[in-house]
């Protein structure tokens, strides 16, 4: 090749598909093109292609830039639907903040036996001044409240405040809803240390619906200070009967219905010797043989109606 030209049956197909040679103006010759023009040539649509590429990708995220600002400015006085509270501080602080700004309705669902004195004494003031300022206080004990006395008498001062409470024999978890627009629930058993602070309206509305049906189902508390009227003692009956022929231990009987168990074992022995059983078993079988799992139309008809529907 001492031309610098070729016959172009001379030159492997690889080097003219990479351009680096190209026919002369004579005949059927070629030849040599430097490597630098040839990569520049070859290489040109693919620089295009990035450089449109590059173009496209910097208008798109200009675009969504502005999507973004424009939901961020749309739903940044929005709270989040769910927040996870960690530590007693962090959960009390924030239950204490919604209770204050609660503005028409209270519902609180307390789960367990009596409380400690400490925290009635507390909770008076700030509830009966939530009672005073027009706010609808509504509140779920379990039957078993009524037997401690700490938490009766604090029960009948709130009555007596304009509060609305309700006994229940058996209850869901902890829970508190604010203008049923936030809602307080516990994470797990303790519910001390973590709690979920709830503000999505289906979720919140769905808690609400929950109370509601089980207020509708409970025994009012009134001023009369009857402890355990016949409706509450027929309840409580019917419950540990029912927890007795599904096999529940002395254990579990007495967490469900917030009693001790020493208290669900006398409660046990009593409804045996009255049923003359003598055997787990056997008070199984007399418990349903004699109707104890059976609403009665006396017991609903003595309260009335109108109380139990509120």
């Amino acid at each position: 090749m001492t031309s610098g030209q070729v016959g172009a049956p001379d030159v492997p197909g690889c080097l003219l598909r990479l351009g680096l040679f190209a026919p002369v103006a004579e005949g059927d010759r070629l030849a040599p093109v430097p490597a630098s023009v040839a990569s520049s040539r070859a290489l040109q649509p693919y620089r295009q292609e990035i450089i449109a590429t590059s173009r496209l990708l910097e208008e798109l995220t200009s675009v969504f830039d502005a999507i973004e600002r424009v939901y961020s400015d749309a739903t940044e006085s929005r709270l989040p639907g769910f927040t996870l509270l960690r530590g007693a501080d962090v959960i009390h602080g924030a239950i204490d903040t919604a209770v204050t700004r609660c503005a028409k309705e209270l519902m609180t669902a307390q789960p367990g036996g009596g409380r400690p004195a400490e925290i009635l004494e507390s909770s008076l003031q700030r509830n009966t001044e939530i009672i005073e300022r027009g706010v609808r206080q509504r509140t779920l004990y379990q039957h078993s409240v009524r037997a401690h006395q700490p938490t009766f008498e604090y029960i009948c001062k709130i009555v007596a405040a304009g509060g609305e409470v309700r006994t229940l024999d058996e209850m869901f978890d902890r829970l508190i809803i604010c203008d049923r627009t936030v809602a307080f629930i516990p994470t797990s058993s303790a519910y001390e240390q973590e709690a979920l602070e709830v503000r999505e309206p289906a979720v919140v509305r769905f808690l609400s619906n929950i109370f509601d049906n089980a207020w509708s189902r409970g025994i009012p508390a009134t001023l009369a200070r009857e402890r355990r009227p016949k409706l509450v003692a027929s309840d409580l009956e019917r419950a540990l009967a029912r927890m007795l022929v599904a096999g529940y231990t002395e254990e579990k009987i007495a967490r469900d219905l917030g009693m001790s168990r020493r208290t669900i074992a006398d409660h046990t022995s009593r409804l045996s010797r009255r049923l003359g059983s003598t055997s787990r078993a056997q008070l199984g079988y007399l418990i349903a043989s004699r109707g104890l799992l059976e609403d009665t139309v006396e017991e609903v008809e003595a309260v009335g109606a109108s109380q139990l529907i509120g």
